[in-house]
């Protein structure tokens, strides 16, 4: 029995599912690497899509957030401060700078009733769906032949 071995890399097959995620829900930092990522959650219910973003330490006048051509993009930066030359740094794990996240939007959104709402270092936008248009019914009266006659075009000339 003949037996082959496959050469797998995790690796690529993670890269391979990131790039179809990027893909479908926008783009990460990849043409400018200085910029931070900016996490998100994507959710929908009550017949809107919901974006949350944590933009902790920006204020909400420095947000930019923007939708062009069905992608929502949110821009920003985060400044760090310092208190004085004589600081004495032990640990610095929080990320300052510029950050920007882009998202494809789907379908279906009635882009001109976007909202955000900021709360506590959260940023919350609201893109409502286009309501669906409900089949119209149209009720048709039905006479019945034995009370009037129908004429036909030729009876009427």
């Amino acid at each position: 029995m003949l037996r082959t071995l496959v050469n797998l890399n995790p690796t690529n097959e993670f890269r391979a599912m990131e790039e179809v995620f990027e893909s479908l829900f926008g783009g990460s930092n990849k043409t400018n690497p200085n910029l931070l990522n900016l996490p998100v959650d994507i959710t929908e219910h009550e017949g809107a899509l919901f974006i949350r973003a944590a933009v902790p330490g920006v204020e909400p006048e420095n947000l930019n957030i923007s939708v062009e051509k069905n992608v929502l993009t949110i821009r920003g930066e985060s400044s760090q401060s310092s208190n004085g030359e004589n600081e004495k740094v032990y640990r610095r794990e929080v990320s300052y700078g510029e950050f920007a996240r882009s998202i494809r939007l789907p379908e279906g959104l009635d882009l001109d009733k976007v909202d955000a709402d900021f709360k506590n270092g959260m940023v919350t936008i609201k893109l409502p769906r286009v309501p669906e248009e409900k089949p119209k019914t149209i009720k048709i009266n039905v006479r019945s032949t034995e009370t009037q006659p129908i004429l036909t075009p030729s009876e009427n000339e």
